[in-house]
């Protein structure tokens, strides 16, 4: 691009945004869009070679000197703002052009979403909101019904007017951007189909019900609330000031620095009473439009439905069954179609001897298949696919499992919760004990405490000290000096025959950083105690947790 196209002179800039659009119509149009996405996506400020990279990352690639050029032509039309920063520059090089960092304008975000979202993008049908029609009139009617009695008053309104006034024109906001071309997109639904057939009474039908029923939606509609906003139009100042007055940005609509939001201004309402006139308004309008199309609709839309039925052998077979009794070509249909034909055989050459003017499948000579085809052609046989396994049993059998064992684990939390310390617990109990006693080893102590929970079962570990608490299994032993264990429920505390066994002893402060835990087979006969666990101590195995 040559200088002069790539700077637009001063003298045929325009004093709005127009010029802002400019980039679409380029003949570099496509480099231009994307570096615009790049920027209306990026969340912070980039450099021309963050540009370049990320041009580069979606497919596109430029040099950097290019990408700097079509930055500032960007930057000249408005569409992008730079920012160079100086205060932290140590070299010249850090103030070069290449070095700024640049940002999407509020203009050329506009603009790229609008490109974006309408020139880009695929133009649906979208259904025309009767529920928010419905909610502006009976919205209306309330406001007429509080209002239309009394004197205009801002001491009148309260919360409920409020929410009422926004509720209106948000759904009107809703139902307008719906109307918007919707006859149009109606018609040229049909429009995009050549129709040559008769039978398309269902959807001929189901589209002009629509039409028809939204066309007496608009009309009912529109007359309800004209009717209402006769009756408020002595409240459209005093409404749009309190409009403005609930809003958390009045200072700055009062001061000109924002426009208030639709509501906030008495031509706001103006124009609603001009969108629901009841002979130029624009439902009106729409009303009339709808009408005028359907007999268009009514001869447009007969390919539409004979297309969109499903070819599925039934209906094939039928049509080649209809196509059959055409008088004239029906026998050369039928041989067509269920004929013995060559090109639909996989088969060498005949034999001379062979006097069928095809050989049979059986019959014929062998043909070599490749090796390709051997190993990744289709084996198995045409049609629909094999129905998955059913393996409904074997996920009744894991959910049993499951349930068995999690009533198992119940069953042992309750009995150690029920057990104090010391005593011995079955094997299953004592699992679930030693794993709440291992989490709480390996917690933090918080005074003489050290308190963690497993799988619905806390522990706390008391440090006394002196003495050596114990966590008795049939087979085997958990040694706790100078500490003892006790097991409640998560957030609550220790039951009472658990605390009598604290009962007499100090408590201190756990100073050290790990508890220290010794793990010793139970003695096979004698009754238990640290002095028979002491003549063991060469089977045991101590660690810290």
């Amino acid at each position: 691009m040559a200088p002069e196209e790539e700077k637009p002179a001063a003298a045929d800039r325009v004093a709005d945004a127009r010029e802002v659009v400019g980039y679409l119509v380029r003949p570099e149009a496509g480099d231009y869009i994307a570096i615009m996405d790049v920027l209306e996506g990026s969340v912070t400020d980039l450099t021309v070679s963050e540009v370049a990279t990320a041009l580069a990352a979606g497919g596109l690639r430029l040099d950097a000197r290019l990408v700097e050029k079509r930055l500032d032509v960007l930057k000249d039309i408005g569409a992008a703002s730079v920012r160079s920063d100086t205060s932290h520059a140590r070299r010249y090089a850090e103030i070069l052009a290449r070095n700024w960092r640049y940002t999407a304008s509020p203009a050329g975000r506009h603009v790229q979403r609008f490109y974006r979202q309408v020139l880009a993008g695929t133009a649906t049908v979208r259904e025309i909101p009767i529920v928010s029609l419905n909610r502006i009139v009976s919205h209306l009617e309330q406001l007429a019904t509080a209002l239309g009695a009394a004197e205009p008053d801002a001491a009148h309104f309260d919360a409920a007017v409020l929410d009422a006034v926004s509720a209106v024109f948000t759904s009107h906001d809703d139902l307008d951007a719906a109307l918007v071309g919707a006859e149009d997109a109606l018609v040229g639904l049909a429009d995009r189909f050549d129709l040559d057939e008769g039978r398309t009474n269902d959807l001929k039908g189901l589209l002009v019900d629509y039409a028809t029923r939204v066309a007496a939606e608009l009309d009912s509609g529109s007359a309800r609330a004209a009717a209402a906003l006769v009756v408020l139009q002595p409240w459209f100042g005093l409404l749009a000031q309190a409009a403005v007055d609930a809003s958390q940005a009045r200072d700055l609509i009062t001061a000109g620095a924002l426009s208030a939001s639709r509501g906030g201004r008495a031509e706001d309402w103006e124009g609603l009473c001009a969108w629901f006139d009841a002979r130029t308004g624009r439902a009106a309008r729409f009303s009339l439009r709808l009408v005028r199309a359907l007999p268009g609709m009514h001869a447009n839309l007969r390919r539409l439905h004979s297309s969109a039925g499903t070819a599925s052998t039934r209906s094939r077979a039928l049509a080649l069954a209809r196509a059959v009794l055409t008088p004239e070509i029906g026998v050369q249909i039928f041989q067509a179609a269920v004929g013995d034909h060559s090109w639909r055989k996989l088969y060498g050459r005949a034999d001379e001897d062979d006097t069928g003017r095809n050989p049979s499948w059986r019959g014929g000579p062998q043909v070599p298949v490749p090796t390709l085809l051997r190993t990744a052609g289709r084996s198995g046989p045409r049609g629909r696919g094999a129905a998955p396994r059913d393996d409904a049993a074997a996920r009744a059998q894991v959910a049993e499992a499951r349930a068995r064992r999690q009533a198992e684990h119940e069953q042992a939390v309750v009995a150690v919760l029920a057990s104090v310390p010391g005593q011995q617990l079955g094997e299953a109990a004592a699992r679930a004990a030693l794993a709440a006693l291992m989490a709480a080893a390996r917690s933090a102590p918080v005074g003489p405490r050290r308190t963690a929970a497993s799988h619905g079962l806390a522990c706390t570990l008391v440090h006394t000290g002196t003495g050596t608490g114990m966590l008795s299994a049939p087979t085997w032993h958990v040694l706790l000096p100078g500490r003892l264990p006790l097991f409640h429920q998560p957030g609550r505390r220790p039951t009472t025959a658990a605390l009598e066994a604290l009962a007499g002893l100090a408590v201190a402060d756990d100073l050290s950083a790990y508890a220290t835990l010794r793990i010793t087979p139970a003695p096979s006969t004698g009754p238990r105690s640290l002095r028979s666990e002491t003549a063991h101590a060469d089977t045991r195995q101590e660690g810290a947790a």
